[in-house]
């Protein structure tokens, strides 16, 4: 009884952890035009990441409006060339695979 009093708690913990990082993300998207290209593809991929997770719906509808506001910078940012280079080391990371999304924001 006492290990699932643990995780529970430790998941509500989890949970508070990536709505609190959701809502600083999104409070700081006008920072993302100072941002180098390196930077915001990170945030990308770790936003992608969240996005495949189960969300409550205004989390979800958050996370995907940072992500859209990440792709156009994105897209403004990078050239073609620097662009596949970065694909390709995006799709290396993801296979990699890592701890807790929330906690490297």
């Amino acid at each position: 009884m006492s290990e699932h009093f643990i995780s529970v708690r430790d998941e509500f913990r989890h949970s508070i952890d990536r709505a609190a990082a959701i809502k600083r993300e999104a409070a700081s998207i006008d920072r993302y035009y100072e941002l180098d290209e390196i930077q915001l593809v990170q945030r990308y991929d770790r936003f992608h990441e969240l996005d495949q997770e189960q969300l409550p719906a205004e989390q979800r509808q958050t996370v995907d409006f940072i992500i859209q506001a990440l792709l156009g910078r994105i897209e403004y940012k990078i050239s073609p060339s620097f662009r596949q280079q970065l694909e390709q080391e995006a799709q290396q990371t993801n296979q990699l695979g890592g701890p807790n999304v929330w906690e490297k924001l």
